[in-house]
C-alpha cells in the first residue's frame, strides 16, 4: 500500500501564438524545481504542462501562415516539446486542448453547469481583445484618442456584439470573498490577493461570457441560426485541462481520484497577468460543480528588461534556446530559480546571468569541491575518517550550521521560495570556503589528525550543498555524488561517518568560469 503524500503541480497551458520566450522558461523551471523538491521529500508527484490550442487568435495565426488551425497547433506543440527536451524538463503529462477526451469532458462540464442553472444565453456587448482572449468593460480599458486598449498588454480592443452564453459569476461573489479572507495563503502573492479583492470581488463580479459565435476554432456546443456553433470560450476550456490531465469524468480516472479528490497538495504555477482567471474564475467554476479547489496558486511576477515588460511591440522578447545553447540547460535553470523572487518583478540581463553563474557555481561551489578533493587526495589517498571526540568548536559550528541550513532550505521551498532556498545552499558553501581560510589546512601537513578532521568536515558539508542543489542541477550533482562515491539520499545528510575511508575522485572542473 502506497501511503506517500501526493503533490500535483501544473504550469499554465501556454498560448502558442508567438515566439517562445524566457517567461515560458521561468514558469516551467519553477514548477519543475518544486516538483523535484517534493520528490526529494518523498512525495508521490504528478507534473503537467501543455498548450492551449483554441481561440480566435490561433485561427487568425493559422490563416496568416496558410495552415489549418490543427496543423498550426501541431507545429506549435512540437516547439514547446523540443524546448522542454532541450531544457531537460521532465513532466508526467503534456496537455493539448484539441485532445478528444478533453473536448468531450469540457462539453459535459458545460452541460452540467447549464443543468444546474449557472449558465444562460444572452447577448454580449462590449470590448474584446483578440490577442489576450479577454473581455473587458469600458471602465477596465484604457481610452486613448477615442480608442480602447487593454490596460496591461496595450492591445487594441474591438467593440463586439454577439449572442453568447454567460456564467452567473455574481452568485458566487460573496462565497469567493469569504474564501479569500478565510484562506489568506491560497495565493502566494498578497499584493495580487488585494488587487483581485479591490478591483473585482469587492466591486461585484460581472457575469462572464463563456461562448463565442464569431469564429469556429474551438469546442462546439450547439448551433446558432443553423449556421454557426457556439464555441466554448478559451478560459472555460483551458482551465479544465487541469482536471482532464488526470482523466476527470473518464472511466480510468485513478489519477483524478489520487491527485485531486484525495490529493494532499494541488498547486498551479502562473504569471501574475493571468491571476484573475486562476484565482477568480477557476475557483468559482470548481465550486459550481462541487469540486475541490487547488490548495495553492503560486503567482510569480514578470521578467522585465531595460525596455520594461517583455513584448513583441517593444522588441525586447528574449528567446530561451540561444541562452540554453550558450550556457547550458542546468545553468540557465539554476540562474532563474535562484534569482527570481516570485513576489517581485525581475530585471534580466545576460551579464547578470554570467555574473551569477561565475560567482555561485564556478568561484564558490565549484572551487570548493576542487580544492577540497585535491587536498584529500594529496594527504589521504585512502580517504578521511569522522572522529567526533576530536572536533573543535569551529568544526561543531559547521555541523550545526548544516542542520540549520537544511531546515531553512525546506521551509523556504515549502513556501515556494526556490530563490531563498538555493541561496541558503550557496551561503553554506561560502561558509565552508571561510572555514578553509580560517583553518589554513595547507599548513597542517605535519598534523594529519587535525587535517583529517577539517577535510572530513568539509566533505560532509559538500555533500549537503550537492544534495540541496540537486533539485535544480540533477545531472551535475549526480556526477558530483559519483566523484564523492556517495548516493543521493536524505538519510545520509547527517550520517557524519559516510566518508570514512571513502576514496574521492574529482575528474574534471564541472563549473568552468564563463569569460
Amino acid at each position: 500500500m502506497n501511503n506517500k503524500k501526493t503533490f500535483y503541480i501544473t504550469t499554465p497551458i501556454y498560448y502558442p501564438s508567438g515566439n517562445l520566450h524566457i517567461g515560458h522558461l521561468l514558469t516551467t523551471t519553477l514548477a519543475w524545481v518544486y516538483k523535484n523538491f517534493k520528490k526529494q521529500q518523498g512525495y508521490d508527484v504528478f507534473f503537467s504542462t501543455g498548450i492551449d490550442e483554441h481561440g480566435q487568435k490561433i485561427q487568425k495565426k493559422a490563416e496568416e501562415v496558410k495552415l489549418t488551425p490543427q496543423e498550426y497547433v501541431n507545429n506549435e506543440a512540437n516547439k514547446f516539446l523540443e524546448l522542454w527536451k532541450l531544457l531537460d524538463i521532465d513532466f508526467d503529462y503534456f496537455s493539448r486542448t484539441t485532445n478528444k477526451n478533453h473536448e468531450q469532458t469540457v462539453k459535459l462540464i458545460f452541460n452540467k453547469m447549464l443543468e444546474k442553472g449557472y449558465i444562460y444565453k444572452g447577448k454580449y456587448e462590449g470590448l474584446y481583445s483578440i490577442n489576450d482572449e479577454e473581455f473587458l468593460t469600458k471602465t477596465q480599458a484604457l481610452l486613448i484618442e477615442g480608442k480602447y486598449y487593454h490596460p496591461v498588454s496595450k492591445h487594441l480592443l474591438q467593440e463586439v456584439e454577439e449572442e453568447s452564453y454567460f456564467f452567473k459569476m455574481d452568485l458566487f461573489n460573496e462565497w469567493l470573498k469569504s474564501y479569500f479572507l478565510n484562506n489568506p495563503i491560497f495565493i502566494t502573492n498578497k499584493a495580487i490577493t488585494k488587487e483581485l479583492l479591490n478591483n473585482f470581488i469587492d466591486k461585484g463580479l460581472d457575469d462572464l461570457s463563456i461562448t463565442r459565435i464569431s469564429f469556429d476554432w474551438g469546442i462546439k456546443i450547439d448551433k446558432y441560426d443553423d449556421q454557426k456553433s457556439h464555441i466554448i470560450y478559451v478560459w472555460l476550456d483551458a482551465l479544465f485541462s487541469y482536471l482532464t490531465n488526470l482523466n476527470y469524468l473518464e472511466k480510468n480516472n485513478h489519477n483524478y481520484l489520487k491527485y485531486w479528490v484525495e490529493g494532499n497538495e494541488i498547486v498551479h504555477v502562473l504569471g501574475k497577468e493571468i491571476s484573475r482567471f486562476h484565482a477568480i474564475y477557476w475557483p468559482i467554476f470548481l465550486k459550481s460543480l462541487d469540486l475541490k479547489l487547488p490548495t495553492k496558486e503560486i503567482v510569480h511576477s514578470w521578467i522585465v528588461t531595460p525596455e520594461g515588460k517583455m513584448s513583441k511591440s517593444k522588441g525586447n522578447v528574449i528567446e530561451p534556446i540561444p541562452l540554453i545553447n550558450k550556457y547550458g540547460a542546468e545553468e540557465v535553470k539554476y540562474f532563474f530559480s535562484s534569482q527570481v523572487n516570485i513576489d517581485n518583478d525581475f530585471s534580466f540581463s545576460e551579464s547578470l546571468l554570467i555574473n551569477v553563474l561565475n560567482a555561485d557555481l564556478a568561484n564558490n561551489f565549484g572551487n570548493l569541491l576542487n580544492r577540497v578533493a585535491k587536498m584529500v587526495n594529496q594527504s589521504f589517498p585512502n580517504g578521511t575518517k569522522y572522529d567526533e571526540k576530536s572536533l573543535l568548536e569551529i568544526d561543531k559550528n559547521i555541523y550545526e550550521l548544516a542542520n540549520e541550513t537544511y531546515q531553512e532550505y525546506k521551509n523556504n521551498l515549502n513556501n515556494f521560495h526556490a530563490d531563498k532556498a538555493l541561496k541558503k545552499a550557496i551561503e553554506f558553501s561560502s561558509k565552508l570556503n571561510e572555514y578553509i581560510d580560517k583553518n589554513e589546512p595547507w599548513k597542517l601537513k605535519d598534523n594529519l589528525d587535525r587535517l583529517n578532521i577539517i577535510l572530513n568536515t568539509l566533505l560532509n558539508g559538500i555533500y549537503l550543498v550537492t544534495y540541496l542543489l540537486s533539485i535544480v542541477l540533477p545531472k551535475k550533482c549526480a556526477i558530483i555524488f559519483s566523484y564523492l562515491n556517495q548516493l543521493n539520499n536524505e538519510k545520509l545528510l547527517f550520517q557524519n561517518n559516510k566518508f570514512d575511508n571513502v576514496i574521492i575522485n574529482v575528474k574534471e572542473i564541472l563549473f568552468p568560469r564563463i569569460k
